[in-house]
């Protein structure tokens, strides 16, 4: 699909499974911070959750690899199309924790962008929970700008969750 620091980007499938549950596993931190707990699926969900409407053709889940290992470092998952026709939504984004805080995430997160903008993408979508301020920040700090608020229900907890969104949009000539 495309690379970040030299490592490919490729679109996760059923054999990637295992690798996943493994990254999942290793952010068990977050995943009990948003849901509650790590549930037992949350690796296929990933692969296959959609919004309404949607099929997996617009379902990416793409994992990023360290090199030549079975070790998956991320993985960013996006739905095309959605909310909007010329829109994407990113799911989630996992970084495994022994990789955070170098700009692994920022990178993965920016090469994505200028992927789905030569897919014609105008903009794109988000959520954050309330309770993850830290997931806040690097979203806002990478140009997501929130546009509002809504409840979000899991299984097992309730969230109140920001709406946030980035224009990909080039500014029109002379725009400053």
């Amino acid at each position: 699909m495309f690379q970040v620091d030299g490592r490919s980007v490729v679109k996760l499938g059923a054999e990637d499974v295992p690798a996943l549950r493994g990254l999942v596993e290793r952010c068990h931190a977050f995943m009990t911070l948003v849901y509650g707990a790590v549930e037992p699926d949350a690796a296929e969900q990933l692969l296959e959750g959609l919004p309404p409407d949607k099929t997996l053709e617009d379902k990416f889940a793409l994992g990023l690899y360290a090199d030549g290992t079975k070790e998956l470092l991320g993985v960013l998952d996006a739905v095309r199309g959605f909310p909007e026709p010329d829109e994407w939504i990113i799911g989630m984004l996992l970084i495994d924790p022994d990789h955070r805080r170098a700009g692994l995430g920022a990178r993965f997160v920016t090469v994505f962008e200028q992927w789905v903008r030569g897919q014609g993408a105008s903009g794109i979508r988000l959520v954050v929970q309330e309770q993850n301020p830290d997931a806040l920040r690097f979203w806002q700090k990478q140009g997501y700008e929130v546009t509002g608020m809504t409840l979000q229900q899991t299984p097992r907890r309730q969230n109140l969750i920001q709406l946030l969104h980035k224009s990909l949009a080039s500014p029109a000539p002379g725009a400053s």
